[in-house]
């Protein structure tokens, strides 16, 4: 029993990945209180060029990008907690939610780092109309392509959550919970698919409306289960430690 105490991780280790969580639900409230408050995700043209140069914008997409950080450590933990209940589909679950950070991350990083501090500049600092031209197309092929990025992203995120469902699925009250939260996701993530890849496209308002709430409850959720497995982490070492 001592060994096993040893192999696993320890209360504090679900305390950190509940905090991970929590920053990931807090990244998308300040998204979404910039898409609200300044920025206007539907931009397009010079309009959306420029507006990539507001310290609002940069903002935003820098706080979603750290996010996907933490949100990986929150996935390993689901790992660890049910891996031995139910191992395949833990590290399944895992697998594609290393895919989908690892896209979101490589995305994300372009479009700030290069596509707003890089080429938004030099579209605002160029010399003439034609300079101007080249790279706004530059810009726009850059934004078409990221479609293509977008369709490993959400196969990624759509099979973890379909595994950790899986996973965590069982007779207990809150792990059941946690289940339909990642249940709803798949569903969410499903209908992102078929409105972006499969020619559905009556279900963009529908998407765009459901989009934060749905992410909040969800990673909330998970937030929240997190924290409940401190506390039964922490009860399970010390039933150990008397044994």
């Amino acid at each position: 029993m001592t060994s096993l105490s040893k192999s696993s991780p320890s209360a504090n280790f679900y305390k950190f990945a509940t905090a991970c969580c929590a920053y990931y639900v807090i990244a998308q409230v300040i998204q979404e209180a910039a898409l609200r408050h300044g920025i206007n995700d539907a931009a397009t043209g010079e309009q959306g060029i420029l507006q990539r140069l507001l310290p609002l914008d940069q903002f935003r997409l820098l706080a979603i990008l750290l996010s996907f950080f933490p949100i990986l450590v929150a996935f390993a933990a689901v790992t660890l907690r049910r891996v031995r209940r139910s191992p395949a589909a833990s590290v399944l679950g895992f697998t594609f939610s290393l895919l989908f950070v690892t896209a979101e991350v490589s995305t994300r990083s372009i479009d700030l780092f290069l596509v707003s501090k890089k080429w938004a500049m030099e579209y605002h600092s160029a010399a003439s109309p034609a300079i101007q031209q080249l790279i706004a197309g530059r810009i726009q092929l850059w934004e078409e392509s990221v479609g293509a990025f977008y369709f490993v992203l959400l196969a990624g995120h759509l099979l973890a959550s379909a595994c950790f469902a899986i996973a965590t699925w069982d007779d207990y009250r809150w792990n059941r919970i946690v289940a339909v939260a990642f249940i709803l996701n798949a569903l969410r993530l499903t209908s992102r698919v078929a409105e972006g890849y499969l020619g559905q496209s009556w279900l963009d308002p529908v998407n765009n409306a459901v989009y934060f709430p749905a992410v909040a409850l969800i990673f909330g959720t998970l937030t929240f289960w997190l924290w409940k497995q401190t506390r039964m982490v922490r009860n399970e070492q010390e039933a150990r430690r008397t044994v």
